[in-house]
């Protein structure tokens, strides 16, 4: 009798958990995200980018499915072009793209358009995409850089590479900017420790 209630009591403990996504690939809002690596003499915009402004570069970390948000078809908590990161023409990009989600994801800069793509193939920038673009990251563990000067300045979209992703909202928008003196990061943004 002890075991049932024992294993019951298991059961219900576990319902909270799987319900923490709003669907099966998702990853819980609460999970901890790889944090760009502030060096010293880099200024920190936010939790995912920092900058080098004598150097010229930008560090920026872009995770798959940070949260729940859009049923976890984000990244780093933006989704359908609602987060806008922008840099400065010329300076040196580089992103490191984690999948945290139990399902495979990618990540490419391309031109902003509409519609969007159903698997984004053609890059912007030469290396402006990770490895493994149309079947994914690895689920949990996937990581891969880009690493890429920003030019020529325009308007621009970081999207899911994996077919069918990017039209269901897993964009944020890329702006090299002319006038920028210093990276941005607005719009919807995952806060968090």
């Amino acid at each position: 009798m002890r075991l049932v209630i024992a294993r019951l009591a298991l059961c219900a403990a576990a319902i909270p958990l799987l319900a923490a996504s709003d669907h099966a690939g998702s990853a819980p809002a609460s999970r901890a995200h790889p944090r760009t690596i502030v060096a010293p003499g880099d200024t920190k915009v936010n939790q995912f980018i920092s900058y080098n402004a004598t150097a010229k570069t930008v560090a920026i970390t872009v995770t798959a499915a940070l949260n729940s948000a859009q049923g976890g078809f984000n990244f780093n908590g933006g989704s359908s072009g609602n987060q806008t990161i922008t840099v400065p023409l010329g300076w040196t990009i580089n992103i490191d793209v984690y999948n945290v989600d139990a399902i495979p994801h990618s990540a490419i800069l391309i031109t902003d358009q509409t519609p969007i793509p159903n698997g984004p193939s053609q890059a912007a920038f030469p290396r402006a995409y990770t490895d493994h673009l149309s079947d994914g990251l690895p689920a949990q563990t996937g990581h891969d850089s880009m690493n890429f000067p920003a030019t020529p300045a325009g308007n621009y979209l970081i999207a899911c590479g994996v077919p069918g992703h990017a039209p269901s909202g897993m964009y944020i928008r890329f702006v090299v900017s002319a006038t920028a003196k210093a990276p941005t990061n607005t719009g919807t943004i995952a806060t968090g420790p």
